[in-house]
């Protein structure tokens, strides 16, 4: 697959379009086909960028975590989402993210994609700021919303 790649840290000027694997789906994960995402400039920035959950060195690192697109796969178990489901999220920064054609996400993180809204504006939706500047999720809340 083709994806936007970090292989140090940095600003735009480290971004490279390449050639990546495709993601490998862990427990409770969603493979997402990738129709819109959004890189945050600041997200350049943050050491989770650059870091696994466990917080180990992740390079190359693939940034975008405002994401849009359709379920293609999920792992065994998942129940969340069902393949074919268009879908968006805020997806976890300590993971690599969906400025590539597919990203691996946790199903529990995903909501339906509202209807009146076109993929890019449902990869910009789930992203707000809190006070110290840093994003937070509002999936849960728009997952309550977004049946319309």
């Amino acid at each position: 697959m083709k994806a936007i790649r970090l292989h140090r840290e940095g600003g735009p000027e480290q971004l490279v379009y390449e050639d990546a694997p495709e993601p490998e789906l862990g427990a409770g994960d969603a493979l997402i086909r990738v129709h819109a995402t959004g890189i945050t400039p600041a997200e350049l920035t943050w050491a989770e960028t650059y870091r696994n959950c466990d917080g180990s060195d992740r390079l190359p690192a693939i940034p975008g975590h405002e994401v849009s697109g359709i379920v293609e796969s999920v792992a065994n178990g998942v129940s969340d989402v069902s393949i074919g489901d268009e879908v968006y999220a805020l997806t976890s920064f300590c993971r690599d993210g969906a400025a590539a054609e597919y990203v691996a996400v946790r199903a529990g993180d995903l909501a339906p994609k509202p209807k009146t809204l076109d993929p890019v504006q449902a990869a910009a939706a789930p992203f707000r700021r809190s006070r110290s500047g840093r994003p937070s999720s509002i999936t849960r809340t728009l997952r309550r919303v977004s049946v319309c």
